[in-house]
């Protein structure tokens, strides 16, 4: 089964969903540890979602993200989206935590 958490910063006319910063809400909702966690948004969100993930008990192969904001061509040409050794358009875009770790400046 899938859990799906969708979360907007502020509240917006017409949403009832789940408002307010990530990290928070993780928090709150406290996922079961034991399943898996892809984290899906901007950098900072997910730079500050991924110690709250660690502190709940989340295995670091079980962490799961996306870092395609990087690439520009997507054929690994540019080099924009060059990561230490890694080419995120590659190699990813999705990275678990034990991958990002190894990776130099993620975000």
């Amino acid at each position: 089964d899938i859990i799906l958490h969708l979360t907007v910063d502020k509240p917006v006319k017409g949403w009832n969903k789940l408002c307010g910063f990530v990290p928070t809400i993780t928090k709150d909702v406290k996922p079961d540890p034991t399943s898996w966690c892809i984290v899906c948004g901007p950098p900072i969100m997910i730079k500050f979602t991924l110690p709250v993930l660690l502190e709940i008990g989340f295995a670091h192969d079980k962490i799961y993200t996306s870092l395609e904001r990087r690439m520009k061509c997507g054929i690994g040409k540019c080099g924009r989206c060059g990561i230490g050794s890694k080419y995120v358009c590659i190699d990813g875009p999705v990275f678990s935590y034990e991958e990002l770790k190894k990776i130099p400046d993620a975000f």
